[in-house]
């Protein structure tokens, strides 16, 4: 039974590009967009393999006071590649990455209800520094193409005008939260989604099932939080772009290790 339901997917993969998807989990029923571009899907992936990071030959635009972003990998943050984010050591530096957007015009992933568009979009980071008295502000997902730096001052509260992202606050950074942006306006879909442990491995998504939800995920399992695309407080019909960004409220050095970031939607 195993092998014909292998075979089953294999001959439906050929029809409609989803060789190599996985059977299960976040990332099935995702077209493989090697197979087919033109007909399938497009994709934002970075696994941090080379160290141009930020430069104009990157798939990244930086912006920050006084952080860096460099390639790391081996014993120190394991094997493949990482993003390590510095904030810089004075109160309220940063750093982020925005993705594909070098001429801050717009942003090439959009939701849109009913548009059959489904997006798929994950990342694995861990923080070094994160408790009761580590006062960090941490942002992953996406934003308009017009967001320099997305996290405010003090609170490490959101400053982007559109986004759909997971986030913590200065005062909470063991709590990551699932939140919207639309106009300005923060909407707090899911307070503490996920609790943050230091130095371990967490893995954040969202899926758009191409009619009106966006389901959210944790290490690859679906919650319970769900949102409505239609809502008047979802960025919908926007340009966004991949960010990974991570703020400091204090005069300390904080750091983030991003293993890889990855967004597919369908054409």
């Amino acid at each position: 039974m195993a092998d014909e339901r292998i075979l089953k997917r294999c001959s439906e993969g050929r029809n409609g590009n989803l060789i190599l998807s996985p059977t299960e989990g976040f990332w099935s029923n995702c077209p493989t967009v090697e197979v087919n571009p033109e007909v399938s899907a497009y994709e934002f992936f970075d696994d941090f393999m080379f160290s141009n990071i930020g430069d104009v030959t990157s798939k990244w635009m930086l912006d920050n006071t006084n952080g860096t972003v460099a390639a790391g990998s081996g014993a120190t943050y394991g094997l493949g590649g990482m993003a390590i984010f510095n904030t810089g050591a004075t109160d309220e530096d940063w750093v982020n990455l925005k993705g594909w957007d070098s001429d801050n015009a717009g942003g090439p992933f959009k939701i849109t209800a009913n548009s059959g568009k489904k997006l798929w979009f994950e990342s694995k980071f861990y923080l070094t520094a994160v408790g009761a008295v580590e006062v960090v502000a941490f942002y992953v997902g996406l934003m308009d193409g017009l967001t320099t730096e997305p996290m405010a001052d003090a609170t490490g509260e959101r400053n982007m005008v559109d986004g759909l992202y997971f986030r913590t606050l200065s005062d909470a950074s063991t709590e990551l939260d699932f939140a919207t942006t639309r106009n300005s306006t923060e909407t707090e879909v899911k307070a503490a989604i996920n609790t943050l442990v230091k130095g371990t491995f967490v893995r954040v998504g969202f899926y758009f099932d191409g009619a009106n939800t966006v389901q959210a995920f944790i290490n690859g399992v679906a919650t319970s939080t769900v949102v409505n695309v239609s809502a008047t407080t979802f960025p919908y019909d926007v340009g966004l772009c991949p960010y990974v960004g991570i703020k400091t409220t204090e005069a300390v050095n904080k750091i983030a290790v991003v293993d890889w970031v990855k967004c597919i939607q369908m054409r």
